[in-house]
């Protein structure tokens, strides 16, 4: 309910803006979006949102799939 969602928010304010969005490094903002997907995945499953954090897993086990290199 409301607790959990200020308890989130207060975690989350804690946390602080620790990610650089100007960093270039495809491997590093990828890594950093997969972390992103994953603390989201947390919050929907504090607030019982089983679809969106079903979908999300799907998401992040999409992401984490190796990529079959395109031909140039």
């Amino acid at each position: 309910g409301g607790a959990t969602a200020r308890k989130l928010a207060r975690m989350d304010r804690a946390r602080g803006s620790d990610m650089d969005l100007s960093e270039t490094d495809p491997t590093v903002t990828r890594a950093l979006a997969l972390a992103l997907m994953r603390q989201a995945k947390e919050y929907l499953a504090a607030t019982n949102d089983v679809d969106a954090a079903d979908q999300l897993q799907r998401a992040i086990d999409t992401l984490l799939t190796p990529r079959t290199p395109v031909a140039a």
